[in-house]
This record gives structure tokens, sequence and C-alpha cells, in this order.
């Protein structure tokens, strides 16, 4: 199964094989039942922020989102942030496996699809020195798969003012802190009376997702969700 995932050296699209343990398989997402089964799909969680949780909680939100509510409204996540796809997503965004972003950005789909439908897809914009450095923006990458598949345009008129220091390893002060003023609109930006959903592949503690979403709240959006891959617990 998912298991011996990490033991191979490279990630190929075999008719007929399960991308991730080479079973055959006759399934439409290239991917057999045994590991499709086996991923860590998101299971009772905050229904403002995502956040997993132990159980079912009464107010149907996390203690954070009840004692702070986000700006955005609701964040749409898939798996937990756990084996195998902890390693799928570092390796798509580290070591430029654009094939594992695709793949699970299709796998992600019918959950997604479940998701209240919004106008807009806004990737989370990465700024042009990192971009050049990793060769491309994972969360664009997962915005671009979803949209002809969806039937929802992208925006590009989000994009990154700073070039700051890699959200991964700080606390969550200093991540608040680190995209303080992070991002700005187009001046044409058509954002007004309309549900946007921003893009990204991991949320963590929600900062890059609040930072956006106060951006797209002052330039009039109705309602903002968030769509991810994965939330970390």
């Amino acid at each position: 199964m998912v298991n011996s995932l990490l033991h191979r050296a490279s990630f190929h699209l075999l008719p007929g094989r399960c991308l991730l343990c080479l079973a055959h398989t006759l399934a439409a997402a290239d991917i057999c039942t045994g590991c499709h089964d086996e991923l860590p799909w998101l299971g009772p969680h905050c229904q403002r922020c995502a956040l997993p949780l132990g159980s079912a909680s009464r107010h149907g939100q996390c203690g954070q989102c009840l004692k702070s509510p986000p700006q955005f409204d609701e964040c749409a996540a898939v798996w937990e942030y756990g084996y195998p796809i902890d390693q799928l997503i570092s390796r798509f965004k580290y070591q430029r496996r654009q094939l594992y972003g695709s793949l699970l950005s299709r796998l992600a789909l019918d959950r997604i699809r479940a998701a209240s439908r919004p106008d807009l897809l806004a990737p989370v914009p990465m700024h042009w020195r990192r971009r050049l450095q990793r060769g491309f923006n994972q969360a664009d990458i997962i915005a671009r798969v979803w949209s002809p598949l969806l039937g929802i345009p992208v925006s590009t008129d989000l994009y990154r003012l700073h070039y700051n220091p890699p959200q991964q390893g700080l606390s969550a002060k200093q991540r608040r802190h680190n995209l303080q003023a992070a991002f700005a609109l187009r001046k044409n930006a058509d954002i007004a009376g309309k549900h946007v959903a921003i893009i990204d592949d991991v949320v963590t503690t929600a900062a890059t997702a609040n930072s956006v979403a106060a951006i797209l709240r002052e330039a009039g959006a109705r309602r903002v969700s968030v769509w991810c891959l994965a939330r970390t617990p």
C-alpha cells in the first residue's frame, strides 16, 4: 500500500497502475482503493478553520475561533497533515514534484466540490523571488487543476508585497508578525460582492489565510472561504 511510496525513487504514470503502490487498478483517479482508504482523511473538525478535533464540538467550532473569529467564513480541508500526505506535499513543494500536486488536487476534488461554491479561486500569492527559487507557486498549481474541473475562474489579482522569511518552523505569533502588510490587491481587482475561495496547500495556524482574507474583505468580498489540501492538527 502507501507504505511502499517512500521507498520509490521515482513517480511514474503507468497505465492501469496505482500511482502510490503500483498495484493494478481500474480507478479513474490513478490510485487503488487500499491506498485511497489509508490516506488521513479529515475527520471531526472545526467548521470555521477546519482544525481537527478529537470529537464533534458542541458549538461546531474550536475554542480559538469562538474566542477570536477569523476573517474568513469557512475552511474546507481534505486531509489531516499526516503520513503520507505530509511527505507528498513536501516533495511537491521542495523537490519540484509537480505531479504530486496534480495527483493530490484531483484526489481532493470530490470533497472540495461539496463545499460552498465560490465565484473565484484566489491562490495565495508567492513573492517573485521565492517563485524564481522554487520554480512555481504550489497554490497556483492547485487552483489551476481545480478551475477547469469546477468551472470556476482563477483570480490573479492578489500579490505579495514583501520577500518574507518562510512560514515553516515559525510560531503562531511569529507567523502573524511575518505576514503584516504582506499582501495586496491590484487596483482593478473585481472582488466586491463576490464569494472568493483562497487556495493554499496546507493551513497550519491560519495566519496566511487570515491575512489574505482581510485584504479581500477590505475590497468588498461578500464571502471568503479557504480551500486547502491539508490541515495540521
